[in-house]
């Protein structure tokens, strides 16, 4: 993983594959998913980051990390340069150092379906990175959720389903016993949390997913369309231009542009 520029903050898209040994560095890393998981472990502690969960990597934590499924993480790294630019954002990140694994809440969520409808945009700006950064670490240190209210725990349970299944016939009865929950609950969750449905966040997610894989891999159109949970190459198409504008060509065209 890089080490950061000298702003504050750095933050990037990455996708991984295979194994990483076991290493560490001088800056403070947040690692988010986009699509797919992760296997790591930090300091002895293993976890994953999925659909439900992130990581904090603090500067000199030794950690590795194994992902070899299809894969996209945000990842951001925050210095720990103490000049005076950076005296705040160290500051505000201290309350962070002993924190590892933690819930992708609603909040955090919000982050990222922005992130995934504005990537480019978000990495290549300083401006919006900074910004963006700067909520999620006002999320992260919001406290816990508590126990008694268990709703947003509920939905990341939902939510890591969902992602864990994309290639299959997802139902809403399937999704809510995974979680849980009643199927009606499970919609007031997704409403009250994500102003969505279940399966509209599951058609956004696969659409993400397809994009992906047109643009980062050499697979046939109709093995990306299974893998993203479509019938065939045509129920892909159709998603995409009514969706997005867009065609698998077109979007596999953009992936090999430079």
């Amino acid at each position: 993983m890089s080490t950061p520029t000298p702003q504050s903050f750095s933050l990037s898209l990455r996708s991984y594959s295979g194994q990483v040994e076991l290493h560490q560095h001088d800056f403070h890393q947040i690692v988010l998913p986009q699509s797919g998981s992760m296997e790591i472990e930090v300091d002895g502690r293993g976890g994953k980051v999925d659909a439900s969960q992130g990581v904090v990597i603090s500067a000199g934590a030794r950690h590795t990390f194994l992902a070899n499924t299809h894969n996209r993480f945000l990842v951001l790294d925050v210095s720990t340069e103490r000049g005076e630019a950076q005296k705040g954002t160290v500051a505000s990140f201290d309350p962070l150092n002993d924190k590892r694994f933690f819930a992708v809440r609603p909040d955090i969520r919000h982050l990222l379906d922005y992130a995934s409808c504005n990537g480019p945009q978000l990495v290549g700006s300083l401006a919006m990175a900074e910004s963006w950064s700067r909520l999620l670490l006002c999320s992260l240190l919001q406290p816990e959720v508590a126990r008694s209210d268990p709703g947003q725990f509920i939905l990341a349970r939902a939510l890591a389903y969902i992602e864990q299944h994309l290639g299959t016939a997802l139902t809403a009865h399937d999704i809510a016993r995974y979680a849980g929950t009643s199927e009606r609950r499970l919609y007031v969750l997704f409403g009250q949390h994500l102003n969505t449905t279940p399966f509209s966040h599951i058609a956004n997610l696969r659409l993400n997913l397809a994009i992906d894989l047109l643009r980062q891999t050499s697979l046939s159109i109709i093995d990306i369309a299974h893998r993203a949970g479509y019938a065939d190459q045509s129920a892909l198409t159709h998603a995409l231009k009514k969706a997005r504008h867009l065609t698998p060509a077109v979007v596999r065209k953009q992936g090999r542009d430079p």
